[in-house]
């Protein structure tokens, strides 16, 4: 009987090596660079989008509130006119006040003094 013997290709454990493709670092990092200012584009349209919603809703509500306010003073300046008004006045004075209305023998006319300018040539004081 005759025996073959096979001898096998040994295995050698030894670690591979990659070399670094730089080529494809290059296109990794540009298509990193590219979404990163795509993303930063649709970022900020989104913030200006909804900044300017949120102003709308600040705008709505300051027109409600001077819509309020301008109603409140119209409101007021009649009440001060029907306060401040002439016939009010006499009525309080006559009423509550316990005054009289004014008569020829109780009331003196003054008359208003006018002062005259100083004349433009003078001299105050020399020297």
């Amino acid at each position: 009987m005759d025996r073959e013997f096979v001898v096998r290709k040994q295995v050698q454990n030894r670690t591979i090596v990659r070399e670094v493709d730089h080529e494809r670092q290059r296109d990794l990092v540009r298509t990193v660079l590219g979404g990163a200012c795509v993303l930063a584009a649709v970022l900020f349209a989104a913030w200006q989008h909804l900044d300017a919603r949120r102003l709308e809703k600040v705008e709505a509500g300051l027109g409600r509130q001077q819509a309020r306010l301008q109603a409140v003073h119209r409101h007021l300046v009649l009440e001060q006119e029907s306060l401040v008004g002439p016939g009010r006045v006499e009525a309080v004075a006559t009423r509550q006040l316990g005054m009289k209305p004014p008569t020829h023998e109780t009331s003196t006319i003054i008359e208003r003094v006018t002062l005259t300018p100083p004349p433009t040539s003078a001299v105050v004081a020399q020297r």
